[in-house]
């Protein structure tokens, strides 16, 4: 009886082993149910505006690897006119299907942090866009949310300038198109990314 209850115990403890591990090495995947990306725009000075994008999908993998993919298609910017401009003209969706977030940050890390609090941490991202990739030294906030669940959120505003992007040409083509005296072309970023695991 003490050998059966002492293989039933190291069975038990190597099963849990194998558990732990698995969830150990397995990807953080995004909830794209709870997050979301979105940029303004300024037209004519002052007229403020807040566009977003309905699908995204990606993970962190676990060497730390962000991988964010944007589907360009499904930008919202709540008028359907836009939205095709903004598909055809700025973004060029039949050449460019995504967009890309990247960049490195080590979950595991946070293994230990308290559930519902959170940590500033710096980091470097990258927005690959219609070709151009741009790196952005950001300090990201990490909030754990729940055992196997966090959420990443800019501290502070990140602005990405449509010219490094080499998308002036495309934006003064909008902002013709739609009879305006100005588009901005630097624009503020946001995000909250939930990825669960």
């Amino acid at each position: 009886m003490k050998n059966f209850r002492n293989i039933v115990r190291s069975t038990f403890v190597l099963a849990a082993s194998i558990m732990f591990t698995n969830t150990a090495l397995a990807d953080w995947v995004l909830d794209s149910n709870n997050s979301n990306l979105s940029y303004g725009s300024i037209k004519n000075g002052f007229i403020g505006e807040s566009n977003t994008f309905k699908k995204m999908s990606g993970n962190i993998d676990d060497n730390g690897h962000i991988n964010i993919d944007i589907d360009l298609a499904s930008v919202d910017t709540k008028l359907e006119l836009r939205d095709q401009r903004m598909r055809d003209i700025v973004f060029k969706v039949a050449e460019n299907a995504t967009a890309k977030l990247t960049g490195d940050m080590n979950l595991e890390a946070h293994h230990d942090q308290a559930i519902g609090t959170s940590k500033v941490i710096e980091a470097t991202i990258g927005i690959e866009l219609v070709g151009q990739k741009i790196d952005y030294d950001v300090m990201l906030t990490v909030t754990r949310l729940a055992e196997n669940k966090v959420m990443i959120t800019p501290h502070g505003v990140i602005f990405l300038d449509v010219e490094d992007f080499e998308l002036a040409g495309a934006i003064e083509k909008l902002r013709e198109l739609a009879g305006l005296d100005t588009i901005a072309t630097v624009a503020p970023m946001s995000f909250y990314l939930t990825f669960e695991k």
